[in-house]
């Protein structure tokens, strides 16, 4: 996902593709697509090691975020709180928004 440094992004532009709810430490794939921790290390990191989307394959570059704790995308994820965050608030603690 990218959205302009000052841009606020829309709450659909903040949703992960994969499970429909608002990203929780955005993962941002070398292909620039972006799906939350969560799908990430279950779609990803623990099966294909290729990007859900596109299929790119991230196997090295997994590794190497891995290793340097880099995974998050920390921009993306600081803003999504700054915007949303009772959507984020209700999520970490694994309640439904009604809202998205």
């Amino acid at each position: 996902m990218a959205v302009p440094k000052n841009a606020i992004p829309s709450l659909s532009e903040c949703l992960c593709r994969i499970c429909v709810e608002i990203l929780i430490e955005p993962v941002t794939l070398p292909c620039n697509h972006t799906l939350c921790n969560p799908c990430f290390q279950s779609t990803v990191e623990k099966a294909s090691l290729c990007c859900p989307f596109c299929r790119r394959r991230v196997s090295s570059w997994t590794r190497y975020h891995t290793r340097r704790n880099s995974l998050v995308n920390m921009e993306l994820w600081e803003l999504i709180q700054k915007h949303y965050p009772k959507e984020c608030k209700l999520r970490v603690s694994g309640q439904e928004s009604e809202e998205i």
